[in-house]
């Protein structure tokens, strides 16, 4: 049979995952000669042999690649044989690091895993174990090409066991830049809180163990950043955690060994089951258990939990010496600020916090904070997208300018985006704090190296006072887009589902703050949505936010501003309400009310379950981000009766545009309190606010001609609300869309501003 000849071009996550010699091994295997070698955005490939092998070979390529590769698309053109002697892998050619595809951090592989506990393997209890297939990649990375010496990794110089597998290529250790042994790598040490070394090695996990045993609390070094950790299973640990942190409410991530300890104490199902066990490794919300056997004071009041499985070596020792403990693992963090990720800094700032130090001397180049997702509706949900993740590029649907989203203020990430590619960073955080917006302006300079997008356009959010609206206008000056808060909701949904450029659907934006158009606070919009613009065809009730960021923060605030017009003075004084100051707040509030000083008008759909759980006596005071909301959810789950409350469609503006009258819906709610439970009334407030919302799009979109309704927003991870939405609007017949691979919240913003800003002047399809 004749020779032939193919060269293939594979786009896609090829770099820094072992692609080179597994596509050299397989070419070997199929008896085929030829090269492979890195082109920095792709990986060319010239096989040559007989017809048969090729086609085997390209049947195989997709299929057996290794674990951590992503293939976008493999290009195939016959050639002319050219009769090379064997197969080879060839060096990268100069500058083929442009816009290559750094891989993201994953978990430590089985094989690699099976070493370490492996007492004939060299890498026995060595916790910095990794091959081609595992391990951390983005943290370590500073400057590009990604070889060894471009990497935080270049501190440890290889010894000769490591030198021999690090250029075999038919070793698993073949190129994989953090390789690194018990000879040669980084050392694992526990200090105490003045930085005394008290244990190396895995001494220092064995003392660790205990100290975790007797209920001390430990920082804890991983991939990018710090957890600060304690027994999870003992209310004492935690209580004191709480304490130390200043964070009285919020939940705390756990960890455990394996799902069989998972099931101990939380509900998985088979989608949830799937993500917590990924070798992406995030932290997977579960409901809890009716056994649930750890401290209640890890996620109080709540009916979920966050969970995730050990993702490094250091990890799965901790384990090893207490295989049924579950631990709080927390990102250190002060209120704010970003995570910490340096040795000396966690001393310094968790001092008397932390009462002992789990380091190592691996630098971390990036921080990175971990993945969240929780099941929603049946579909796995990012709630903050980040480690296993980042950076791996979002496919778009079109090819659009290069371009760059700087985000909003809260949970707030940004996005390089060029052609078909967008590249979400990791999460960053609220940037109206010095040090976090500082950390913003790092991974902004850290993402354009990396990716060698040169951004034509920068888009910011309308808000005028954000530090990132004002940072992309000093970097774009006149090439700057302003992309309104909830339209970039929308655009991150319509891309993040693929749709063509010329593409209209109704939105539905619910969250809790979005600066507006007409400079309102905003956030219950409908609006009819194309890539180049939108018009606002609906929205919740503006309500009065006594206040402002007041009323945000204490939820009786706006209970009081919602049911000002509805109650006398009288009953509002006698409503279950609670105030910091007391009956003093209470009357200053209601002549700020009457007066209509420092009063902002907001139509967003947070403040209407902030109101709700106040109202209802589920939540008075806002301790961390979506807190009432979030135990409002969780008394509706504990429902036994499903209540209807009463909701109408009302004309609001000139022209009138139609609202849902969320007055309404507070006063039935108050009406009917001395007749239904809170959890019976809670229920009632998310079902008729969600089935109202749902059949006012869906009466908009038959008006209008669209068959696409989608949700986007913080309101979208409430799983009721979501389900009821998505039921409505399946029911009458038309596609229901909601998020996939970006951020219900406001992680998404930045991609749905890059969206935007690369899709000015594009033509239609």
């Amino acid at each position: 049979m004749q020779n032939e000849a193919r060269l293939l071009h594979v786009t896609g996550t090829v770099q820094g995952v072992g692609f080179r010699p597994f596509v050299y091994r397989l070419a070997k295997a199929h008896g085929l000669s030829g090269y492979v070698k890195n082109l920095g955005n792709h990986v060319e490939i010239l096989v040559e042999g007989r017809r048969e092998s090729l086609e085997t070979f390209m049947v195989d390529l997709p299929r057996k690649k290794p674990p951590l590769a992503h293939i976008l698309d493999i290009g195939a053109n016959d050639v002319p044989f050219s009769a090379h002697p064997e197969f080879s892998i060839f060096q990268s050619e100069t500058g083929a690091s442009r816009n290559s595809i750094i891989p993201p951090d994953t978990t430590i592989c089985e094989d690699c895993r099976a070493e370490i506990f492996d007492p004939g393997s060299r890498y026995y209890h060595y916790p910095f174990t990794v091959c081609t297939n595992c391990g951390p990649r983005y943290t370590t990375v500073r400057n590009l090409p990604y070889d060894r010496e471009q990497t935080t990794m270049a501190d440890f110089p290889l010894c000769g066991g490591c030198e021999l597998e690090y250029t075999d290529p038919m070793n698993r250790r073949y190129h994989a830049q953090p390789v690194c042994c018990p000879e040669c790598g980084p050392v694992l040490w526990l200090s105490d809180p003045e930085g005394n070394v008290l244990a190396k090695n895995y001494e220092a996990i064995e003392r660790a163990s205990e100290l975790f045993r007797q209920g001390s609390v430990l920082s804890v070094k991983g991939f990018g950043g710090f957890h600060i950790a304690c027994s999870a299973r003992a209310e004492e640990p935690v209580l004191e955690l709480r304490k130390r942190l200043g964070r009285p409410a919020q939940p705390f991530a756990v960890m455990a060994k394996d799902t069989d300890i998972v099931e101990s104490f939380a509900d998985l199902d088979a989608a949830s089951r799937e993500i917590l066990s990924s070798f992406r490794r995030p932290i997977t919300v579960l409901p809890k258990s009716e056994n649930f056997s750890l401290a209640e004071s890890v996620s109080s009041y709540l009916h979920n939990i966050g969970v995730m499985l050990p993702y490094t070596g250091t990890q799965h020792l901790l384990f090893d010496r207490v295989p049924d403990a579950v631990y709080v693992m927390t990102s250190a963090n002060l209120p704010g600020k970003p995570m910490l990720v340096e040795n000396r800094e966690v001393l310094e700032r968790l001092e008397g916090i932390a009462d002992f130090h789990l380091l190592h001397n691996r630098v971390i180049a990036n921080r990175n904070d971990d993945t969240v997702i929780r099941v929603v509706n049946g579909q796995g949900t990012f709630i903050r997208r980040s480690r296993g993740f980042v950076p791996e590029p979002i496919e778009l649907p079109f090819e659009i300018e290069a371009s760059f989203g700087v985000g909003a203020e809260l949970n707030t990430t940004v996005t390089a985006a060029k052609g078909n590619r967008a590249y979400l960073s990791q999460y960053i955080g609220n940037t109206s704090h010095v040090e976090t917006f500082k950390y913003h302006s790092e991974v902004v300079r850290h993402l354009v190296r990396l990716t060698g997008i040169e951004p034509e356009t920068w888009a910011c959010d309308l808000h005028p006072s954000f530090s990132t609206t004002r940072f992309a206008k000093r970097e774009g000056g006149e090439n700057t887009l302003r992309v309104q808060h909830h339209h970039a909701h929308i655009l991150a949904l319509m891309a993040d589902n693929f749709l063509p450029s010329g593409s209209k659907v109704l939105g539905i934006a619910l969250d809790g703050v979005g600066y507006g158009a007409d400079g309102t606070v905003w956030g219950g919009e409908l609006f009819e949505s194309s890539y180049s613009g939108y018009e606002r065809l609906g929205h919740l009730l503006p309500q009065p936010m006594p206040g402002g960021d007041l009323a945000a923060r204490n939820p009786s605030r706006m209970t009081l501003g919602i049911l000002s017009e509805a109650l006398s003075e009288n009953e509002l004084k006698k409503l279950p309400l609670s105030f910091p100051h007391g009956e003093v707040e209470l009357t200053a509030i209601l002549q700020q009310l009457e007066r209509g000083v420092n009063v902002v008008q907001s139509s967003s759909t947070g403040r209407v379950l902030d109101a709700a759980a106040a109202l209802l006596g589920i939540c008075s005071e806002r301790t961390y981000e979506g807190e009432p909301a979030m135990k409002l959810e969780a008394a509706a789950r504990r429902s036994t009766c499903r209540v209807e409350l009463p909701i109408s469609f009302k004309k609001y503006g000139d022209p009138g545009v139609p609202v849902l009258d969320t007055t309404e819906l507070l006063l039935g709610a108050y009406e009917l309190s001395g007749t239904y439970s809170p959890e019976d009334l809670a229920f009632g407030v998310e079902e008729s606010l969600a089935r109202s919302v749902s059949e006012l799009a869906v009466s908009i979109a038959r008006k209008r001609g669209l068959d696409m309704v989608g949700l986007s927003g913080g309101v979208a991870y409430n799983e009721h609300i979501t389900g009821r939405i998505a039921e409505t609007v399946k029911g009458a017949g038309l596609d229901f869309l909601s998020h996939r691979r970006v951020p219900s919240g406001d992680g998404c913003i930045s991609f749905g501003q890059a969206v935007a800003a690369g899709f000015r002047g594009k033509p239609a399809d």
